[in-house]
């Protein structure tokens, strides 16, 4: 009889120290860290065992995203880089190919990589969870190229252990919604510009000051796209906030707003089928 599978408590624990056995094998790890959820955690317990943390910034990022990661790291008390990635200077990446993920990928992993045997650090490590597994990510596949390990994945840690010890921890990142690079806004196939980029994230800031939690602003051929939780469809319904969206949009240089009614839901631009 397998006792962690019959215990749930006591298979969590077990992945905790999983985790914490792949961060201290490596010696000193450098996260590649973007603030959230779960880089966070495996930050916080880098930090343990002497490692850093460097957060890739550039064009695909937003600002509130570098903003949270400083905030972050200084809290936790790590050793914090910021490392630039020109990530548009790429034509495989800048055209938008269903495999851009794997290029931006193995483009700024490819840096922390670089960083990380410059500041002899043992290696680095990214967050990927065991909950990824279903979704697409061509990216895993320039993570193993550069040898990168996932520890949270190793040791079969969800989203929603990851957010449990988060909080047991005290970290300000356990209740963080998901996020994803800027580039997950625009389909697959259309050019990416640091224009259109930019006025996601203004897009996606003006909505989140409404009080939204949870917002992604998809540009499609143009036209905005909002999905936000079903929660929050009377906050963007009302009056006064529906019409201040719409003008706000539409200084930014989008021809039409609207509301996806199916509500937030990740991926929903993956490619049909794609897992």
């Amino acid at each position: 009889m397998n006792a962690d599978k019959d215990d749930p408590a006591m298979a969590e624990r077990a992945a905790r120290e999983r985790v914490d056995a792949v961060l201290r094998d490596l010696g000193r790890p450098l996260v590649a860290f973007s603030g959230g959820v779960d880089s966070a955690l495996l930050a916080a317990r880098a930090a343990r065992v002497g490692g850093g943390a460097a957060t890739l910034v550039g064009s695909l990022f937003s600002e509130e995203e570098k903003r949270r990661a400083r905030k972050t790291a200084k809290m936790i008390g790590i050793e914090h880089y910021e490392v630039p990635v020109d990530s548009l200077s790429s034509e495989r990446i800048r055209s938008n190919p269903a495999d851009r993920c794997y290029h931006c990928r193995r483009m700024g992993m490819g840096l922390l990589v670089e960083l990380a045997a410059a500041k002899g650090y043992g290696g680095v490590v990214d967050g990927e969870n065991a909950d990824d597994a279903g979704d697409y990510r061509p990216g895993t596949r320039a993570m193993r190229e550069l040898g990168l390990r996932a520890p949270l994945r190793e040791a079969g840690m969800t989203k929603a252990m990851i957010r449990r010890w988060s909080g047991e921890l005290g970290l300000p990142t356990a209740s963080l919604p998901a996020a994803a690079c800027l580039a997950s806004r625009i389909p697959f196939g259309t050019p990416l510009t640091d224009e259109k980029l930019r006025r996601i994230e203004e897009a996606e800031k003006y909505i989140r000051d409404l009080g939204v939690r949870q917002v992604r602003v998809r540009d499609l051929g143009g036209v905005a796209c909002i999905e936000v939780e079903r929660e929050a469809f009377p906050v963007l319904s009302s009056q006064a906030n529906s019409d201040g969206i719409a003008r706000f949009l539409s200084s930014l240089g989008f021809a039409r707003a609207t509301l996806d009614l199916a509500g937030y839901r990740m991926g929903s631009l993956n490619p049909a089928g794609a897992s």
